[in-house]
């Protein structure tokens, strides 16, 4: 009876070591795998605190935690889409188990265009006019309007056309326009702008309320004559002369009345 209580309990903890090693057995099982639909992760069995980073055409997509403390399990299951199935998509995912580095993991792949990507519309930027006069601009041209594929500007170089999606490529002869590395196109100002030359503004003429200055004479200016004693009317006499005769006659008067005086006196 002893021994097969004996027996019995050696089996219980045979069975018992068993079932606690069968988390540990099956524990850290890590699955990444992409097609055309996106990328499948699938982590299961990693203890608590576990980092994950999921990385998608170069770009961080997911870095996340696994939650719990590290005696505990947990798991990440995750599917990412991919956002355009006409280009190729490369994908890295990497997991860093803080229990053991041996249990880490990363991977990496490549999956190719699925589709094929639609056709572009072929475009032609419309010409600018042609703008000719006295000092002209680029501010002087006149720039063609908008489309819902084109837009235009201009800058000192000249007019500027770009494409406002990828959805439009522009047509393979573009005569004039130049292709920008932006992948903009360029109409050179030189083949927009026409200088011709500026008429001279008349000199103003004088206004009637000022006077105008003679103009200087080569000839030579005639003497001026000598301004004549005004002449008395009726005796050609002039006034001087007539004043002189009038004083001669006051004096002699004079000279009369005193003789006259002395005269009687005698």
């Amino acid at each position: 009876m002893k021994k097969f209580l004996a027996g019995g309990a050696l089996t219980a903890v045979v069975l018992g070591g068993m079932v606690a090693m069968a988390p540990a057995a099956s524990a850290h099982i890590p699955n990444a795998s992409a097609d055309c639909s996106g990328l499948y992760v699938d982590f299961k069995s990693y203890r608590g605190g576990t980092d994950i980073e999921v990385v998608i055409d170069g770009e961080i997509v997911e870095s996340a935690v696994l939650p719990g403390s590290p005696r505990d399990w947990a798991h990440f299951v995750k599917h990412y889409e991919f956002d355009d199935d006409t280009v190729a998509h490369t994908w890295s995912v990497s997991v860093d188990a803080h229990d053991d580095d041996k249990y880490d993991y990363s991977n990496e792949g490549t999956v190719d265009a699925c589709a094929e990507p639609p056709a572009k519309e072929v475009v032609s930027p419309a010409t600018p006019e042609v703008v000719a006069g006295c000092a002209v601009t680029i501010d002087d041209v006149v720039l063609p309007e908008n489309t819902e594929s084109l837009t235009y500007s201009k800058n000192e170089a000249g007019v500027v056309a770009a494409l406002v999606s990828d959805q439009y490529e522009w047509i393979e002869d573009l005569g004039a326009w130049l292709p920008q590395e932006d992948g903009t196109v360029l109409f050179p100002a030189e083949l927009l702008l026409v200088e011709e030359e500026c008429e001279e503004a008349p000199a103003p003429e004088p206004s009637p309320s000022e006077p105008t200055e003679a103009a200087p004479s080569d000839e030579p200016s005639e003497p001026v004559a000598e301004e004549e004693p005004p002449v008395l009317a009726a005796t050609g006499a002039t006034v001087g002369g007539a004043a002189a005769f009038a004083l001669l006659l006051v004096g002699g008067g004079v000279a009369l009345v005193i003789a006259r005086r002395r005269m009687a006196k005698n």
